[in-house]
């Protein structure tokens, strides 16, 4: 297993813009600790935007700085009184110093989710996975089109919100010279809420490149943070 050197989870925001679907369950109506929570659950059924920035040191034999920018908007729709679909779109902006520098976007990966309209403790969402070959340069992306199954279950009980996002993903396509992927993406989701809208988060994202050498085939970032609603 190879693990991350050092990771930054810089959340440089977690810049949220918050629409409720229900009057019920406008902004105004929620205290900053219940807002903490409809944020940390990646099905709430509210849209919102994201920014997460991620940077690892020694990366590559030049022990050089890789840095991963991601946009994450989420966006809900309403399909009926007792579902909806959650579309998460990730843009991911890298800079990658080896084996050549690079700058640019990378590939955009759609998450879907059909998820029951529940109030309750625990909630769950299931669906597709899409990555799109939209890299701007061939070292920051894949040229390969991929897909796979991809699955969220997130409970809430007191102070706590804990969760876990998955998803799998093939090619199917794409450029033939180009080395095939079978990826795996884990996000374990732990927050645990202080009152006024403090709270305590660790949501690393954890990766598995099956066609790796098994030396290299986990990342595994370890890392926390606070924030405030």
């Amino acid at each position: 297993m190879k693990w991350l050197p050092v990771t930054i989870l810089a959340l440089l925001g977690l810049l949220s813009l918050n629409t409720a679907f229900g009057a019920d369950e406008t902004s105004a109506s929620l205290t900053a600790t219940e807002l903490a929570k409809e944020d940390q659950n990646p099905i709430a059924r509210i849209m919102r935007v994201q920014i997460e920035d991620n940077v690892q040191f020694g990366f590559g034999p030049n022990n050089g700085v890789l840095n991963f920018l991601r946009l994450q908007p989420v966006i809900a729709f309403r399909l009926s009184k007792g579902w909806s679909l959650l579309a998460r779109p990730g843009i991911p902006i890298v800079h990658q110093p080896w084996p050549q520098s690079a700058d640019g976007l990378g590939d955009i990966i759609l998450q879907l989710f059909l998820t029951p309209n529940s109030k309750g403790k625990l909630f769950w969402g299931v669906g597709p996975a899409f990555v799109f070959p939209s890299a701007t340069g061939k070292i920051i992306g894949s040229d390969k089109w991929s897909m796979g199954p991809s699955g969220v279950v997130v409970y809430n009980r007191g102070p706590w919100v804990l969760g876990l996002l998955v998803n799998q993903v093939w090619s199917f396509a794409g450029d033939d010279t180009r080395k095939g992927i079978s990826a795996m993406t884990l996000r374990p989701i732990l927050n645990y809420n202080l009152p006024r809208g403090w709270y305590l988060t660790s949501s690393p994202s954890m990766a598995a490149s099956w066609k790796s050498p098994n030396s290299d085939r986990w990342l595994v970032p370890v890392g926390g943070g606070f924030g405030k609603a």
